[in-house]
């Protein structure tokens, strides 16, 4: 993808001067024309070729999501193409000795081969970018760029496109305009590219012929394979509820459900980069074989038991019986791209706990509209206060709510917003206590938690792939030690307790003259949590606006 890249950029120079094309081209054949540069090169064709044979010679079945089948087919599709053009453009460096500039390359290719050019371009860039993506998807920083990296996904082939056809163009152009001043010139031009295809195309014509007798030895391995597999005997999964099929010994979890139709989970398509397609084995464990090194080390980041495994890497040898853990809604079995933490990101944000202080004495002397009426108007100034500190309202519990920050920022970003949005919202707690007078006896009093740290976002009951999806939540321990940190607002008596490494991730300076300094217990935290008592919101405001000036 790194050589498609600078190739891809190398052709859209054309749309500045065929001069800016062959400029970059000295600095490509430097590059990839040089014994390590062609060592990498073409190692790493030979590696990605060599290993998709295997895989697909050892596919089970081609029940597949739609991505996966797209992915194989335009794959499929790049060597027949890719071997013509190697052919065209290194053999007559190799064996003639000729250079092959942009103008001689364009001669060679426009008008004929355009269209087989242009399918090359596409074909060799989707195939990439659908493997990237199913790559990186997974990754925080992937994700809140998703957007810039999709139109750079369109940008740069349509520029490309272009560009080398806008300079085959000018190619033609300056040639008809040089024919008046140099003939001979011309002439040479046309009997080189004249010598070239005689010279170039019987050996492309072999490299098609190899590249098509390859592919009908793959078939041929393929289905021999096949028929050697349902030769063996039979054997039985039991997926609960009735639900009994029989299959083959050596295929995965995930295989087996997918040639059974059987909607199974697996959002990175069985390569152990998520564990969406985890399972549980609930009889029949010893006829499935140890989990491979990528199964393990997921697994144990997420503290499995030795009964539950991977769909993806779990192959099976005899009758099990299983259940799969996350479950399908409909016949969907990737998401939807618009919706990148819907299934699950682990990322580094701030969250805030929010709760109303002795309410219960509110609701006692209230009625029930009037309850609902104070909380529907407190809650919508605090929702509009963390909202506009980028700030995602996760859930309102009674007369508490959680708020996430940081979905679409960096963790500084998120501890800064989040501390913002605390202290707007004890100033909308204020504001509400006064407008509504008649209403309440005591002023609102809130106490607020803070803590930024590892969590995991997703979408909890509903999936992501449906019409009313459940709204984004996090979980996880940083979780934990928020609502821990509102809880301690009692014992300290202060409206908002800090973890220091919140205020020391939003980069303020001056902790110490801001509150208390102390430690407390989290259950089921073995350490300590180091948290700040704010005593002053005020002043907490201005070292948090006075850091955002500075910065």
């Amino acid at each position: 993808m790194i050589y498609v890249l600078f190739h891809y950029i190398n052709h859209a120079l054309g749309n500045i001067s065929l001069q800016a094309m062959d400029a970059m081209l000295e600095w490509q054949v430097w590059i990839w024309q040089s014994f390590p540069g062609t060592l990498l090169l073409v190692g790493s064709l030979l590696t990605h070729v060599i290993l998709v044979v295997w895989k697909l010679v050892r596919r089970k079945t081609f029940r597949l999501p739609i991505w996966e089948r797209l992915q194989i087919a335009l794959g499929l599709a790049i060597p027949y193409f890719l071997a013509t053009h190697i052919i065209a453009m290194r053999s007559p460096v190799e064996d003639i000795g000729i250079h092959i500039n942009y103008s001689l390359a364009l001669g060679l290719i426009w008008p004929y081969s355009g269209l087989a050019q242009s399918f090359l371009l596409l074909v060799t860039w989707l195939h990439g970018c659908i493997g990237m993506h199913f790559w990186l998807k997974l990754r925080p920083w992937y994700v809140k760029n998703l957007t810039w990296f999709a139109f750079i996904a369109a940008l740069l082939p349509t520029l490309a496109m272009t560009g080398w056809i806008n300079a085959a163009r000018m190619n033609i152009i300056e040639l008809q305009l040089l024919l008046n001043s140099d003939p001979e010139k011309v002439q040479e031009f046309k009997d080189t590219i004249s010598f070239l295809i005689t010279t170039i195309l019987p050996k492309v014509d072999m490299g098609r012929n190899i590249i098509m007798g390859i592919g009908l030895a793959i078939i041929v391995i393929m289905t021999v394979y096949q028929i050697s597999l349902r030769m063996k005997k039979r054997i039985k999964v039991d997926y609960g509820e009735g639900k009994v099929i029989t299959s083959y010994p050596g295929n995965t979890i995930l295989e087996i459900s997918r040639q059974a139709g059987i909607p199974h989970m697996s959002v990175c398509g069985g390569r152990a980069r998520c564990s969406t397609c985890r399972t549980l084995i609930i009889d029949g464990n010893e006829n499935v074989q140890p989990k491979t090194d990528a199964e393990s080390h997921l697994l144990d980041r997420l503290n499995a038991e030795d009964s539950i495994r991977l769909a993806c890497q779990a192959t099976v040898s005899g009758d099990i019986k299983l259940r799969p853990l996350v479950q399908v809604q409909g016949q969907t079995i990737a998401p939807q791209l618009n919706d990148p933490l819907g299934w699950g990101v682990e990322r580094e944000i701030a969250i805030l706990f929010l709760d109303i202080r002795k309410f219960s004495r509110i609701s006692e002397k209230s009625l029930p509209y009037d309850i609902v009426f104070i909380l529907n108007s407190f809650f919508g100034e605090v929702t509009a206060a963390i909202e506009q500190n980028e700030g995602y309202v996760d859930k309102f519990m009674g007369d508490g709510a959680m708020a996430l920050f940081g979905l679409e920022s960096d963790e500084k970003n998120a501890s800064k917003n989040a501390i913002k949005a605390a202290i707007d919202c004890e100033e909308a707690a204020r504001n509400v206590s006064r407008i509504l007078t008649q209403h309440l006896e005591e002023p609102i009093k809130i106490g607020i938690g803070i803590h930024v740290g590892d969590a995991i976002i997703g979408r909890i009951g509903k999936t992501s792939d449906q019409d009313t999806p459940s709204r984004l939540t996090a979980i996880g321990d940083s979780v934990n030690i928020s609502a821990r940190l509102e809880q301690a607002t009692k014992e300290f008596e202060t409206a908002l307790v800090i973890s220091t490494k919140t205020a020391k991730t939003a980069g303020l300076d001056n902790i110490d003259e801001l509150g208390i300094k102390t430690e407390i217990t989290v259950r089921n935290i073995s350490r300590p949590v180091e948290v700040l008592a704010v005593k002053d919101l005020k002043k907490m405001r201005n070292s948090v606006n006075m850091h955002m000036i500075t910065s």
